[in-house]
């Protein structure tokens, strides 16, 4: 037994020694790989392509963390002011990203007080803190601001959208120089948006109008639109010119989630689901998702529904166990009136297995 206190400090040694190793392995790798930092980054290049004078464009760039180590964003910065990186002003360097996880970042490209062909470079610098390791990765940035197209206002921004609510934003395309041009189409990839283009009268002045206008449907689902109204033009140089949509939907209905805890084989619990909206509305029903391989009844929840128009509803919903141990999350929806689409919501109960004294 007196051996024991030399044995403990001979594995704490060799214990050590591997995390030393390991850690100078993952060094060498850092610096036998130059291109650490261009493996975490999407795309190699910014082409932001043929855009308005005046508007609105940005490019999302993906930073994605690959490694088993936290990596950190030390610095961006740009070869000339007609870029800018929105993330410098939004948050605080360094920016951390944890391993697997992936950060967005947003460069601007300033079409209000530039034009004509724009060649720069947005640079990335990066750090892995725990191999003293650092990386840059430099992308280059291309760009053609058109002087003769004018799009005003510079995007189309819906802004916070309620879900349900739909709405329509209109940009004013203006063009000098030939009276003969045109735009051939309007198009847009995203199937929750709509897009109509209409030409203005012509004065023969060598100004060409057009009005642009999108609707955004009121079945778009919760989230964060962003995409690009592709306009095909006559010019053989330049062909296509696009426009930024922008909106972000948010449920004006808000459901607290059902979490019934433990309910043991026979037993029942009674559960209030609460309801909010930001207007008064009115419940038509309360329905679970129907499933063929579902374990759990359908009469394993019952709801008691209410007829009332207000802003706040606080359903009582009665769970019964059956004999089936396990963890279950059941998929609920809530249908309101006048709302096409269903609020969905999750149930959560977990049935304990009976002991032999509970079986008798």
């Amino acid at each position: 037994m007196e051996f024991l206190p030399e044995i403990r400090s001979y594995w704490r040694c060799r214990w050590a020694m591997m995390v030393v190793a390991v850690s100078l392995l993952g060094s060498i790798a850092r610096a036998n790989d130059p291109d650490w930092g261009a493996k975490m980054v999407n795309v190699t290049a910014v082409k932001y392509g043929s855009v308005a004078k005046g508007a609105e464009t940005v490019v999302q760039i993906v930073v994605k963390n690959i490694y088993k180590e936290d990596i950190q964003i030390t610095n961006l910065t740009t070869g000339c002011g007609c870029v800018s990186w929105e993330d410098v002003t939004k948050s605080p360097l360094p920016i951390v990203i944890p391993s697997a996880q992936s950060r967005v970042l947003t460069l601007r490209l300033d079409t209000v007080r530039y034009d004509g062909e724009r060649n720069s470079k947005a640079t990335i610098f990066l750090l892995d803190p725990v191999h003293a390791s650092s990386a840059v990765v430099e992308l280059p940035v291309t760009a053609y601001i058109r002087r003769d197209i004018v799009v005003s206002p510079g995007a189309l921004n819906f802004g916070l959208l309620d879900q349900g609510a739909g709405a329509e934003r209109k940009v004013d395309i203006h063009y000098a120089g030939r009276n003969d041009w045109k735009i051939t189409s309007a198009k847009v990839a995203n199937p929750n948006l709509l897009v109509n283009l209409k030409e203005l009268p012509r004065l023969n002045d060598g100004q060409v109008k057009y009005e642009l206008v999108v609707s955004l449907r009121p079945d778009a689902p919760i989230g964060t639109v962003r995409d690009h109204v592709i306009m095909t033009t006559d010019d053989a140089n330049n062909p296509q010119v696009s426009v930024l949509v922008e909106a972000k939907i948010e449920p004006d209905i808000a459901i607290t989630e059902l979490q019934f805890g433990s309910v043991a084989p026979g037993q029942s619990k009674v559960v209030n689901v609460v309801i909010r909206g930001r207007k008064p509305f009115k419940i038509d029903e309360l329905y679970r998702e129907k499933k063929t391989d579902a374990k759990l009844q359908d009469d394993a929840f019952k709801v008691k529904l209410s007829s009332a128009v207000s802003t706040v509803h606080s359903l009582p919903v009665t769970f019964t166990a059956p004999n089936i141990p396990g963890v279950f999350e059941e998929d609920f929806f809530v249908k309101i009136s006048d709302r096409p689409q269903p609020i969905p919501f999750k149930a959560r109960v977990r049935i304990p297995e009976q002991t032999g004294a509970a079986k008798q």
